[in-house]
């Protein structure tokens, strides 16, 4: 690389250096300075460079000038060296400075770069008064009081009673059925049971069935010998014996090929497995939970789910809500979320109370999974600190009316969800559905076929 000062004198180069804005301080092989530029003498409060030049390091100190100990370091150490502290008017310093070595790799001389950080370290300052808020926000919402479970969070009075139903049966060896739409935290809930059963020390096994072709179900659950089919070239685990003595959870358990269907049925039945190509059966020791976010019940009325596979796996079925039918988590997951992306960014983001509003009235089809991209979209692109409702995309502001404070949707889903909420209310207090029609002023029949229409058991 040429040399700058082949095309630039020296009277040119010192008045470039003068622009800068940092500040620049040269020493020699004995810490006296030779060079300094404008910025660093205002750095130090020096009238003039001549106040700096031809002193050493010491002398400079001694007469009040604190540089910190970089430069001294890097001669030391003949390497690269930084120091932060305080100059004499008050400013926040960083100093970094870099020694230039001669071929025999002794120091000839050191260059100190100053940068003032005064800014940087008040900007710091004020996140951290930021997250102290943040703290505040969530002691005020007695957030400190949720419950928490590993990456599955809730505050709902639903899901305090589903937490105790699953801590009981995860104690147990019993088939879980969990039954909910999708991103509300089903398999979440799975790893839980296998967190809290006389299994955790074992495999936790998870396989979306929806994701394997039907032609490769039986190689994927059961394994296959070298040989069994073109492309096997090693003996293979299934999923049940890769399980072995811990969990095998089956999600999206209603999109299993139907022949599959009756294959899992005998595998559970005689805790026995064989693979592809081979006329041995290997024993298994698995515990099972199935997920689901489909009308499973309407699947086995219709022939596509096998009922007797349905009671198999069904020995204890957990049906978890939606977030919209339990406002009282979506306030603590608001906060639970903006808190984890605001960490993971090193971000100090708030919520504007239009938002907060805005956002509790949103009907979350999603579920929890569609909050979490959500938060973590409005921290990374909002550009201001506090978040308001014009960083949402068109589709969540068109569910959201901020004026009126209603959602708007078609009539038709308004109606339908009116009703499934009656008809939830009325089952839960009422029990059976000739009580429920007299209530209702319908027939039981009718009652009955809603029941069956929105899944309510």
């Amino acid at each position: 690389m040429p040399c700058a000062c082949k095309f630039l004198s020296l009277e040119t180069l010192c008045t470039v250096l003068d622009r800068a804005s940092d500040g620049i301080f040269i020493y020699n092989n004995e810490l006296r300075t030779v060079y300094c530029n404008y910025a660093a003498l205002s750095f130090f409060g020096m009238d003039n460079s001549e106040i700096a030049l031809c002193r050493t390091w010491d002398e400079l100190k001694s007469a009040g000038f604190f540089f910190g100990e970089a430069a001294p370091t890097a001669l030391r150490q003949k390497k690269r060296c930084a120091s932060e502290f305080v100059n004499r008017i008050g400013r926040h310093l960083l100093c970094i400075a870099t020694p230039v070595l001669d071929e025999q790799r002794e120091v000839i001389f050191v260059v100190s770069n100053v940068r003032d950080i005064t800014d940087f370290i008040k900007t710091r300052q004020e996140l951290s008064e930021h997250k102290q808020q943040l703290r505040k926000i969530k002691k005020t919402l007695n957030l400190q009081q949720h419950q928490q479970n590993n990456d599955f969070v809730y505050c709902s009075p639903q899901m305090n009673k589903i937490m105790e139903t699953i801590e009981r049966a995860a104690r147990t060896d019993v088939s879980v059925f969990l039954l909910g739409e999708s991103g509300v935290g089903k398999s979440e809930l799975a790893k839980h049971i296998h967190r809290l059963s006389a299994r955790s020390k074992g495999r936790l096994v998870v396989t979306n069935c929806g994701a394997i072709p039907p032609t490769l179900c039986e190689a994927e659950f059961f394994g296959y010998e070298k040989g069994a089919f073109t492309g096997a070239d090693k003996a293979t685990p299934g999923l049940f014996e890769s399980a072995e003595g811990g969990t095998l959870v089956l999600d999206e358990i209603g999109e299993l090929d139907p022949v599959m269907q009756v294959k899992l049925l005998r595998v559970l039945q005689e805790n026995r497995v064989k693979r592809l190509g081979s006329q041995q059966e290997i024993p298994i020791n698995v515990r099972i939970v199935a997920a689901t976010n489909q009308n499973i019940k309407q699947m086995i009325y219709t022939k596509q789910f096998r009922d007797d596979l349905y009671h198999r796996l069904n020995v204890v079925q957990i049906s978890i809500p939606p977030l919209r039918e339990r406002p009282t988590d979506i306030r603590f997951l608001l906060y639970y979320f903006l808190s984890h992306y605001n960490a993971k960014y090193d971000m100090s983001k708030t919520m504007s109370p239009k938002l907060v509003a805005a956002l509790e009235r949103y009907s979350w089809p999603g579920n929890s999974r569609e909050m979490a991209h959500l938060i973590e979209r409005l921290v990374v692109l909002s550009t201001s600190d506090e978040m308001g409702c014009e960083y949402l995309p068109e589709e969540i502001q068109e569910d959201t009316c901020d004026k009126y404070g209603v959602r708007l949707t078609s009539l038709e889903n308004a109606t339908q969800e009116a009703e499934r909420e009656l008809l939830q209310a009325a089952r839960e207090r009422l029990g059976d559905t000739r009580s429920m029609a007299r209530v209702l002023k319908v027939s039981h029949v009718t009652v009955a076929r809603k029941l069956k229409q929105y899944g309510i058991s």
